[in-house]
């Protein structure tokens, strides 16, 4: 792509791309293993599930419960 409109600049811009391109330093691709020795890639084991604190524990059962207390004991609710 730069190759086809490189000729298209003027000679000064042409010029300073090609110092600005001899200054650039070339960098090779860092040649990295695609698997690490010192890593496993496995997922680790899962923590174990804890059991539910009642049989019943739903968290909203308790503000329904405080909720219809209230009410009932302001006499909205009879």
């Amino acid at each position: 792509m730069i190759d086809t409109l490189f000729p298209l600049l003027p000679p000064g811009a042409q010029a300073a791309l090609r110092r600005l391109a001899a200054r650039w330093p070339s960098r090779p691709a860092r040649a990295e293993p695609v698997v690490r020795l010192d890593h496993d890639p496995r997922p680790g084991p899962m923590k174990p599930l804890l059991p539910p604190a009642a049989i019943n524990d739903n968290p909203l059962q308790a503000v329904h419960e405080a909720v219809e207390r209230d009410l009932r004991a302001s006499g909205h609710l009879r």
